[in-house]
């Protein structure tokens, strides 16, 4: 059955100049398959109803002998019963009597035969053609293609555009389809515009996923607008959009790419950054792979609209729409977390474009979409290091922050036993990965190759990469045939792995399992030279999950005094599931695994060496190094949470945060923080407790907020520092972060926006904590709305769990001997004191309140 119509594939093609390439076999056991779809459009967009006509004919084959009835999917479609066609060659062979069943419920078009379709083959080469007119009205709430006000400031009226989003299963609202993602075919759009109609919006903006090939008018006052047939692509790559924007286009420096913005004519400077940035981004991408080869033929056409639309359509390679709120640059109202939001959606993009897109004139494909996400993911946050904050580096640098933040976002979700291991999407589009899943799949796979990067040195790596891509064009690309290079490319004989470890080997240990391990270290101390024992298990917070594991773990270290140390700068040995020692001259000194952060584990030491660890933490920080001190920062959390770090301690390596300088330090501090509100976890967490880490953390926050609320220093990374400082200073109920942001607020009322954009998150936490109300002096926009929405999400998600947990007793204090000397000190944790008593009292009450309400709901 198959053989007939992979021979058909490979020898039929609708685009010129343009090989056809067959798709997984498996996804072909159908009864008819699609090869072309032509659709001449007619849309009519009226201030009180918009729709468009649509003539659709689909060029199909038979895939199986005695096919009698064509399924179609149609949703919400008014379709013209008597234009239903099904020709073979100049004849009709829709059956009269029964022609077809339309249900709406089932999304189900039934065409049926009076004669059955004859199976394709090689002798037999037999095409069919649907034809079908239909209707669609369409509004604003609407799925697949869905209608967008907005009002133009040029025009002083409100605009309206069509726009399509035909990602997942959801093309069959545009046009009656075969909504099967695996299937490919060719696309033909004519767009018929109608100039002069009473009460008819002018349109002047057509955009399709191919090129324009010809405009030409008719004598019934239309515009006809041809374009090129399109390559072979899925549904969901399919786009449309139509409106009456301007446009303003950026070529790169050493290739015609191009990137034509739409946007309404009197908002464009708005998006200047963006657009520039899309620029860097593609000369920074030719730059890393030394070659002049386009991403795409033809521009990229970047649309901006008005509407709360989320991220770029993962297939989409020429039309990429985005929610014009996620891609604006306005300083009066875009934030710094905004801004890094918007560039690395952007960055990721191109990355995945770069990666392989249906529009090469080789087509790349890649079997494993899920490491396609990832490398993706991966190589933004590379790129991103390189844009550095709009300064370009001279030369390549290998990720550091961006990785930490990759692996923190992963390990806070990666941690369950219902958390799947990555190969297990080795069957899925990446459209088809579960929305809950997206973050764990691009995260994860980015900082399990951010801890490969750092094993085999990241020019090394780097260099791999960009050879690899270079000989896969026009191929697949398979994770079994990329690691294999990878081995190739990356071991040498003068620096093989003790164990003989291989880049292969350490990725498939971790893409077959779920979840990370931590490593407890153990330092037997009564030996010269001291022996260091290492053992992994699963971590988890919670007490089930935690078996002994098998990942095959790339081991690097520091230690405190490392004149004489054997493995510091290339350790080169990995760890199974059997305990590993190793001897280390650590001469009363600490040792820290896991060198930068870079490994996608946690580590836990012996009571000994953490209490050296923050000895020297306390007394010159700078002896570790900054990523080191992050890392160390977010396990201690991770640790004390899953119930394997006593809170003393935790609170001793914590202590000396209030000297942190770092960004890094405090974004992963932040981040473990949260990690605090984990349901079911193993520290039995109660309301005293987590008051009691919330005053913990107030006091150590405080003179980084002091210093950075005073600076004037408005570069991105300050922005970024100062924002997240101000975000959990704020969570953390400091009453100096409440008091700022009301006086932030009140400035904006009076037109003075100063840092307004990255304390309006911090404000709407601030208000909905304080009042739960949800009015404001004036309307709020989209990018208002936007962190307004995630500010009422961490409300809900914090008084929930607060809610949830028990009140607890509070810990005895420390005994405090009085003295002369130190009076005046005792004065001041006392005032502290009062002024967490009279928090804690005060939430108390709230708790106690929204406590009661939520067991009254649950009885009910």
């Amino acid at each position: 059955m198959f053989r007939a119509f992979l021979i058909f594939v490979c020898l039929f093609s609708f685009t010129k100049g343009q090989s056809v390439i067959v798709v997984d076999e498996e996804c072909l056991n159908y009864t008819v398959y699609p090869v072309q779809y032509e659709l001449s459009i007619y849309p009519y967009i009226y201030a009180d109803h918009s729709y468009y006509d649509c003539e659709l004919i689909i060029t199909v084959i038979a895939n199986a002998p005695n096919v009698n009835v064509i399924d179609l999917d149609a949703k919400d479609l008014e379709i013209q019963g008597e234009s239903i066609k099904v020709f073979d060659g100049p004849n009709n062979i829709v059956n009269g009597p029964r022609p077809f069943e339309y249900n709406d419920l089932t999304s189900k078009l039934r065409i049926y035969l009076k004669e059955p379709l004859k199976m394709y083959s090689k002798g037999n080469r037999q095409l069919y053609n649907i034809k079908i007119m239909f209707r669609k009205f369409v509004k604003e709430d609407d799925s697949g293609i869905f209608l967008v006000k907005y009002y133009d400031e040029q025009s002083k009226e409100y605009k309206y555009l069509l726009q399509t989003r035909l990602s997942p299963n959801k093309a069959k609202y545009f046009f009656p389809c075969f909504e099967n993602p695996k299937f490919e075919a060719v696309f033909k759009f004519r767009v018929f515009i109608l100039k002069d109609m009473k009460d008819l919006q002018y349109t002047n903006t057509s955009i399709v996923i191919a090129e324009e090939l010809l405009t030409h008018s008719i004598k019934d006052g239309y515009t006809i607008i041809e374009y090129m047939a399109s390559p072979q692509v899925g549904l969901h790559q399919v786009g449309f959009h139509y409106s009456v924007f301007a446009n303003t286009q950026l070529q790169a420096k050493h290739t015609n790419d191009t990137i034509i913005l739409w946007a309404p004519i009197d908002e464009l400077h708005d998006y200047k950054f963006i657009h520039n940035f899309g620029i860097t981004i593609i000369d920074l991408i030719h730059e890393y792979a030394k070659d002049d080869r386009a991403l795409v033929q033809g521009p990229i056409n970047l649309i901006t609209v008005p509407d709360l639309i989320s991220g770029y359509e993962i297939g989409s390679w020429n039309l990429l729409t985005n929610g014009a709120y996620r891609i604006v640059n306005i300083a009066q109202f875009t934030s710094i977390k905004q801004l890094e939001a918007m560039t690395f959606e952007l960055a990721q993009h191109l990355s995945r474009i770069w990666l392989g897109n249906p529009g090469e004139i080789e087509r790349t494909r890649w079997k494993e979409e899920w490491f396609k996400e990832g490398m993706a993911t991966y190589l933004a946050y590379h790129f991103l290091t390189q844009y550095n904050y709009g300064n370009p580096l001279p030369e390549m640098r290998p990720l550091t922050v961006y990785g930490l933040q990759m692996k923190h976002k992963a390990m806070a979700v990666d941690w369950h036993k219902s958390t799947p291991a990555l190969e297990t999407f080795n069957r899925s589009l990446a459209i088809e990965i579960p929305a809950r899943y997206k973050d764990l799949v691009m995260m994860k796979t980015g900082a399990i190759l951010w801890m490969l990067e750092n094993w085999v040195e990241s020019e090394k790596f780097h260099k791999s990469i960009m050879n690899y891509m270079k000989s896969r064009r026009g191929k697949y690309v398979s994770l079994e045939d990329f690691t294999t290079t990878l081995d190739h490319d990356t071991i040498e004989c003068f620096h093989q792995f003790f164990n003989g470890s291989t880049a292969s080997r350490i990725l498939g240990s971790w893409f077959r399992r779920r979840g990370y391990p931590v490593i407890n270290v153990q330092v037997l101390r009564d030996r010269t030279p001291n022996s260091v024992q290492l053992k992994q298990r699963q971590f988890s917070f919670t007490l089930d999950n935690r078996e002994v594991t098998d990942f095959l773990i790339p081991i690097s270290y520091v230690v405190q005094n490392n004149q004489d140390c054997y493995n510091c700068y290339k350790p080169r040995f990995t760890i199974g599931a059997q305990t590993y020692t190793f001897s280390e001259n650590l001469k009363d000194g600490w040792i820290i695994v896991n060198r930068q952060g870079t490994g996608y584990y946690r580590v836990n030491y012996d009571p000994v060496t953490w209490t050296l660890i923050a000895k020297s933490l306390i007394e010159n920080n700078a002896i570790i190094d900054e990523l080191n001190r992050a890392q160390i920062v977010n396990d201690v959390f991770a640790l004390y949470v899953a119930g394997d770090m006593n809170m003393d301690l935790a609170m001793d390596v914590l202590e000396y945060l209030e000297k942190e300088r770092s960004p890094a330090v405090w974004a992963a501090a932040a981040a473990g923080y949260e990690l605090l509100s984990t349901e079911g976890a193993n520290c039995n967490m109660s309301k005293q407790v987590y008051w009691e880490w919330e005053s913990f953390m107030r006091k150590k926050v405080i003179p980084m907020y002091s210093q950075l609320i005073k600076s004037k220093d408005n570069q991105w990374l300050t922005r970024l520092f100062r924002k997240n400082v101000l975000d959990l200073a704020c969570s953390l109920n400091y009453e100096h972060c409440h008091s700022h942001v009301r006086r932030i607020y009140v400035e904006d009322r009076r037109g003075k926006h100063n840092l307004f954009p990255d304390c309006r998150m911090s404000y709407f936490f601030v208000l909905g904590n304080e009042t739960f109300s949800n009015t404001y002096s004036r309307e709020l926009n989209p990018i208002e709305e936007y962190d307004k929405m995630i500010a009422d999400k961490k409300i809900r998600e914090r008084l929930r769990f607060i809610g949830r947990i028990p009140m607890g007793e509070p810990r005895p204090l420390p005994i405090v001997m009085s003295s002369t000397t130190e009076q005046t000190s005792t004065e001041e944790v006392t005032e502290e004191q009062q002024t967490d008593g009279a928090l804690s009292l005060k939430y108390s009450s709230m708790v106690l309140l929204i406590t009661i309400i939520i067991n009254y709901l649950s009885l009910r």
